[in-house]
């Protein structure tokens, strides 16, 4: 366990709730990544309907957000490399960053 013992963030990283909802957003997310195949026509997140631009961006905060309580919850941050769970979806994040956030920038410039 890389986690500190005391502090904020290793009692949210650590609480079954933050467990709890991520797996629920997790699951949400594969859904909506289902519906977005089957409804969403557009090439880009600045062409889509506005629902999906709002549902990818809150994904994506949701994520980020999530790896930044995880991240801070670890007692020596560089033990945040020897959790591979943490790897794997700091990998995930920044794809999803990559398409949702930074592409999307890119195209505007």
């Amino acid at each position: 366990d890389y986690y500190h013992t005391t502090g904020i963030w290793q009692r949210i990283a650590r609480h079954p709730m933050f467990e709890n909802v991520s797996l629920a957003v997790i699951t949400l997310n594969a859904v909506w990544i289902s519906i977005d195949l089957d409804f969403n026509a557009a090439a880009t997140i600045l062409q889509a309907p506005l629902i999906f631009q709002i549902a990818d961006n809150s994904f994506c905060l949701f994520f980020v957000l999530e790896l930044l309580v995880r991240f801070c919850a670890f007692r020596r941050k560089r033990d945040c490399l020897r959790d591979t769970w943490f790897v794997f979806d700091s990998g995930l994040a920044a794809l999803m960053v990559l398409e949702t956030w930074a592409i999307p920038m890119a195209l505007l410039t």
